[in-house]
């Protein structure tokens, strides 16, 4: 018996962890997660903070100081848009969202990335 429970706790150390993604496949599940709350991560080596208002706007932060944008929900996938320097707003990037463990999942094009959600609006943006 004590040779059985060594054996199956060391295939628990062994054996990967199998993180599943949960979808969140159309516009209400979306909103109900993050509209209200704050994304913080990691993108091209610099990270963020932003709030993603009830209204449809974005307020961030990143090492250069603060940002705006816009969200809007197509078709069960969460679209971003940014106020550029020239005033103009960016194109809108659309991705799926999800959840892997305790982490935002991001799909857009065949990448994967994520974020962190924080509750509120911590940072008062």
């Amino acid at each position: 018996m004590r040779l059985l429970a060594i054996a199956l706790v060391a295939s628990a150390i062994t054996l990967p962890t199998m993180v599943q993604s949960k979808m969140l496949w159309n516009d209400d599940e979306i909103r109900q997660v993050l509209v209200g709350n704050t994304i913080s991560g990691e993108e091209e080596g610099e990270t963020y903070m932003e709030f993603l208002h009830p209204d449809g706007r974005i307020t961030g932060e990143d090492r250069q100081g603060r940002y705006a944008g816009h969200w809007q929900l197509s078709r069960g996938r969460m679209c971003l848009s940014y106020d550029q320097e020239d005033g103009k707003p960016s194109n809108w990037d659309c991705s799926q969202v999800g959840f892997e463990g305790s982490r935002v999942l991001w799909l857009a094009q065949g990448e994967k990335s994520f974020s962190k959600l924080i509750t509120g609006n911590p940072n008062g943006f």
